[in-house]
């Protein structure tokens, strides 16, 4: 591997290639001349030019600089990351004329003398300009803050001020300015200086100097705030109550230690907020639970914060009176924090931080941090005060009960998961954790209504393919003291179904049978589809053949007189569902294992009913077996059997795969498909929602007969019938996919959509509405329904923010892409919920590692795409 180094002189560069050569050596220099010209080869300096066109383009020094011909693959270091090391990027600026802060206006003697003690000016050509960040960072390293705050508040008056100029600054000053770590080191200053004299004096009222959230909002008015700048104030006063609880402070109630505990306390929103909102705590709620469960192996400052101010509210032995405003958003963070997910190295990393912050390794024990990643709710924070209560959350008059509670909530979970609102359920369950440590929950009497909470929850987060946060459910059922039931075996086991884990499955299995509970119908079901339809044919097989032989045995041992009577009876009977469960588990490449199937079922004389002979037929019709369907309709005839609507969308399904409408005109087709409607329902049957949306597809994908789809969806809605989200799904599809595509269409459908009372639509809708409107170049769209997404809690798939990260790039819109990429990294921002399944996965961060190598490389989160992709690359072994 080549070598690559930063410094001040290279090559000599010709003037033909000038430009080109000299931005590469001051970036990354190979070792090794202008390969263009061998010839010259002689050391020389740069350029000034050359140095200052490395700048960011913000600055008055900067210049627009051609592409080179062919782009390199590497990711050179620039001359700016080298004098200014990390740089954080600058927020957008507040409007101009925006006032000074009130609390922001110095002592005037004070102030001119710190002016003027160190004036420092740049000799030329720059001696014109002031260094204010110089001169505020020489104060800064003196530890004076009062003459620091004071040159702060003199200079820093306005977001559009000279000293936030990087046109008013010198060149040394302008990558300090933008580096912001001047005012970190001040803002680190100022709060040493407050707590001292907080400990000196006693209260807070007789300080004079800036508290650490009174210099941070001045920070943001100035726009000079940060999230990095935020986090590690976050941080250093968490560490700070850390310690003094580890010299046996009492934090919660010591003068000393309270006012820092508030200030952190009124810190967090402003991480979140533009400013300190005391009402909104089921906001700051969410947001706190958004950020301790995104995966991440270096949790931030302010994560460690929560962490450790939610072990101190857990050591706490009663909450202060003085301190009740503050209790709604400490509930909030005591329901987040113990749900936090970190892996090994999000470990390793906190504990790290914690031993490089105190001394004598005071914090830096492993069991501290084991601890901060296992914590629990806080028992002084449950019994909120009744007045508080009622005016934040508007319950009502009456306090509920357990049990009202618990169907309240098993109401709004089960919605969440129909509407496959993840990011709902996800606030439903913070909330539950209330519901989970009050003891009421536990007593006998409502035992049974919170043990079907728990199981709601876990039914939900699998059903929207969140296993980890079921097994945070399953852990949480299980430290409460509560007893899973075959109910709760059911769903875990069915779990499985989704991960493909038939060995934990069958783990499961054994540990219900091992309690000694008794297996029923459901539980026969679940073992014998997973076997057959994930894991093992022999395995299923055999568990078939094993309830048959319990079943079997306990009634070859029921005895009236006996006492195990009633034991016995319990063993459910091998019936019909466990039939159309085998059978419907090996429909496709396995059906030639059914004969098997009924087989088995004929020793236990189970009849067949229209589901088992419906998917008898289909098996039959999918293989090209007609002789085998037409006699499964004559056996349905046989044993009076009438067909239902299934029926007639597996025969439908089967003509339609034929050449039966190829030969036909669009109107003979339209009139053929009306027909066989017409034909079924004079046999005084009806056509199901599956038959209407199987007939729509068919027309629109097979044969672009929009007029029959029409024809037919009007049929349908003159019958009362709904439409479903997967129809919706198809006609966008297809009037996207027209050419020239229908956007006018499309519009008036979702127009009709959203004036319908009632509709759910799903994740695969809009994603279809977010790929459609990003494939056709509109942006406003694209972004409204991706956002509606995000505010609906549904997951967006890979496929589909591919294809906004290819408008966005179709239209230069490169900030955006950087935040949406950020975003998908960090699951932040529009994508808080997360992102659905890994089809295209790789496709997506393979694009988005193009877009670092070219376009992005010179923006302003050039840097930091490219990190992400290095790091996404390297977790999807790409």
């Amino acid at each position: 591997m080549q070598s690559f180094t930063v410094h001040m002189s290279s090559t000599y560069v010709c003037s033909q290639c000038c430009r080109t050569t000299a931005r590469r050596a001051v970036r990354l220099v190979r070792q090794q001349p202008c390969s263009s010209h061998p010839q010259l080869r002689r050391a020389s300096s740069y350029h000034l030019d050359d140095l200052v066109s490395e700048l960011p383009r913000s600055t008055r020094y900067s210049r627009p600089r051609p592409k080179p011909a062919t782009t390199t693959p590497t990711r050179p270091e620039s001359l700016y990351d080298y004098v200014a090391a990390k740089t954080t990027p600058q927020p957008a600026r507040r409007p101009r004329n925006t006032p000074a802060p009130s609390n922001t206006v110095p002592d005037a003697q004070h102030a001119s003398s710190s002016i003027h003690s160190s004036p420092r000016t740049n000799s030329k050509p720059d001696a014109h300009l002031v260094s204010y960040t110089s001169n505020l960072q020489e104060l800064v390293s003196k530890k004076d803050a009062n003459a620091a705050w004071s040159y702060f508040c003199a200079h820093y008056t306005a977001p559009d001020c000279s000293a936030l100029d990087p046109a008013c600054l010198p060149f040394i000053d302008v990558p300090k300015h933008k580096s912001r770590l001047v005012y970190t080191e001040l803002l680190s200053l100022m709060t040493r200086h407050w707590i001292q004299q907080l400990e000196s004096l006693g209260s807070p009222e007789n300080i004079a100097s800036p508290s650490p959230c009174d210099v941070l909002q001045a920070f943001d008015r100035l726009a000079i705030s940060s999230p990095s700048i935020t986090s590690s104030l976050a941080f250093s006063l968490a560490i700070h109550l850390q310690l003094a609880a580890a010299k046996g402070l009492d934090v919660l109630h010591d003068p000393t230690t309270k006012p820092v505990l508030v200030q952190l306390i009124e810190l967090w929103p402003l991480c979140f907020f533009p400013r300190w909102e005391t009402k909104d705590h089921k906001a700051f709620q969410s947001r706190c639970a958004a950020l301790v469960r995104a995966p991440t192996q270096k949790p931030s400052g302010l994560v460690i914060s929560l962490l450790l101010v939610q072990d101190l509210l857990c050591r706490a032995k009663s909450f202060p009176p003085d301190l009740e405003q503050y209790r709604l958003h400490l509930r909030a963070l005591s329901r987040t924090t113990p749900f936090a997910q970190f892996s090994g190295a999000a470990v390793r990393h906190i504990e790290m931080r914690l031993k490089s912050e105190s001394p004598d390794d005071a914090l830096g024990s492993a069991q501290l941090t084991a601890k901060l990643c296992n914590l629990r709710s806080a028992s002084v924070l449950v019994n909120v005060p009744a007045n508080a209560t009622l005016k934040d959350q508007n319950r009502p008059v009456a306090p509920e009960t357990v049990e009202q509670k618990t169907k309240r909530l098993v109401a709004y979970v089960s919605h969440a998961a129909d509407k496959q609102n993840l990011d709902n359920l996800e606030r439903l369950w913070t909330e539950a954790q209330d519901l989970f440590a009050d003891e009421e929950s536990r007593i006998t009497d409502n035992a049974p209504s919170t043990l079907r909470l728990y199981e709601a929850f876990l039914s939900a987060f699998f059903q929207l393919r969140r296993p980890q946060s079921g097994l945070q459910v399953w852990n949480s059922m299980l430290n409460s003291g509560f007893e899973p039931t075959v109910r709760t075996w059911n769903i875990m086991m069915k779990s499985c179904h989704i991960s493909r884990d038939i060995n934990i499955m069958e783990s499961m299995w054994q540990r219900m049978r091992n309690s000694g509970l008794q297996p029923d119908v459901v539980s026969w079901s679940t073992r014998i589809y997973g076997h057959l339809r994930v894991g093992d044919i022999r395995q299923g097989m055999s568990a078939l053949d094993e309830m048959g032989r319990e079943w079997f045995a306990s009634q070859n041992k029921r005895n009236p007189k006996s006492a195990a009577t009633n034991i016995t009876a319990e063993i459910p009977a091998p019936n019909i569902a466990i039939l159309n469960t085998a059978v419907s588990a090996l429909r496709g490449s396995r059906a030639h294992h059914i004969p098997n199937v009924l087989a088995w079922s004929r020793s236990f004389n189970i009849e067949a009913d229209v589901d088992t002979y419906n998917m008898l037929l289909a098996v039959a019709l999918n293989g090209g077996q007609a002789a085998d369907a037409a006699s499964i309709l004559k056996r349905m005839a046989a044993s009076n059997i009438e067909p239902n609507s299934s029926t007639f969308t597996i025969l439908v399904n089967s003509m339609l795969s034929t050449t039966m409408l190829n030969d036909l005109t669009k109107v003979e087709q339209e009139a053929k498909i009306m027909g066989l409607i017409s034909s079924f329902e004079e046999c005084g049957l009806k056509v199901d929602v599956q038959g209407y949306a199987l007939l729509i597809d068919r027309m629109l994908k097979e044969h672009e007969n929009l007029a029959a789809a029409q024809s037919v969806l009007g049929h349908m809605m003159a019958r009362g019938v709904q439409c479903t989200p997967h129809i919706y799904t198809i006609l966008m599809t297809h009037y996207f996919d027209a050419n020239p595509p229908a956007l006018f269409a499309a519009d008036a459908l979702w127009n009709d959509i959203q004036k319908t009372k009632g509709h759910t639509l799903d994740v695969i809708f809009y994603d279809r509405m977010v790929e459609g409107f990003a494939r056709h170049g509109d942006v406003g769209r694209t972004m409204a329904f991706l956002n509606r997404m995000s505010k609906e809690g549904k997951r967006p798939g890979w496929l589909a923010m591919m294809a906004v990260v290819q408008c966005l790039a179709r239209n230069n819109e490169w900030d955006r892409v950087a935040q949406i990429v950020i975003d998908c990294h960090k699951q932040e921002g529009l994508l808080s919920v997360g992102l659905r399944g890994k089809k295209g996965q790789k496709d997506f961060w393979y694009y988005v590692g193009k877009l670092a190598d070219n376009e992005l490389y010179d923006s302003e989160h050039g840097k930091e795409i490219f990190a992400i992709v290095e790091a996404q690359r390297e977790a999807l072994g790409m």
